[in-house]
């Protein structure tokens, strides 16, 4: 990982570590998680019948955690790609926005009494700063404006 460079990044970055260094993986925990809160997700993944296609979407959002505390490369402009994205899947945009917190819930029950307050605070803060990016991302299912037929079939 390049120099951290977000003040919650060494806390990310340390619960991430604290996970694999068990050598668990907390795919079942973070789905188990999300679809307990947004039950209506749970038929979306009807084609996953042995978790693959969860653990793929997992290691994606990993990498784009990894990548949001530290340059930032892409992972701003791939959340909101794939906030766009998922609503054509039918996911509400606040479904996907929670989906980061159940990361960070999921990876606090894997490791149970070893999640310690720094974790809790980074991922606080990044999830904040998450939450950011997704408030200035366009909605796709809304009529805008510009978006409406001026009778000339523009707009």
């Amino acid at each position: 990982m390049t120099e951290n460079v977000h003040s919650y990044a060494a806390g990310i970055a340390a619960s991430l570590e604290a996970v694999a260094a068990r050598g668990i993986d907390p795919t079942s925990a973070i789905y188990d998680r999300l679809f307990q809160a947004h039950p209506g997700l749970k038929p979306l993944f009807w084609r996953d019948d042995n978790g693959a296609i969860r653990g793929e979407m997992l290691a994606r959002v990993f990498e784009a955690i990894l990548d949001f505390i530290g340059e930032r490369r892409y992972s701003d402009h791939m959340i909101s790609t794939e906030m766009i994205t998922h609503e054509g899947y039918d996911v509400p945009r606040e479904a996907f926005t929670t989906f980061f917190a159940n990361v960070g819930e999921g990876l606090r029950d894997v490791l149970g009494p070893d999640w310690t307050p720094n974790y809790q605070a980074a991922w606080t803060e990044m999830l904040a700063d998450i939450d950011g990016f997704a408030r200035k991302t366009p909605r796709s299912d809304v009529i805008t404006p510009a978006r409406v037929d001026d009778g000339h079939g523009r707009g």
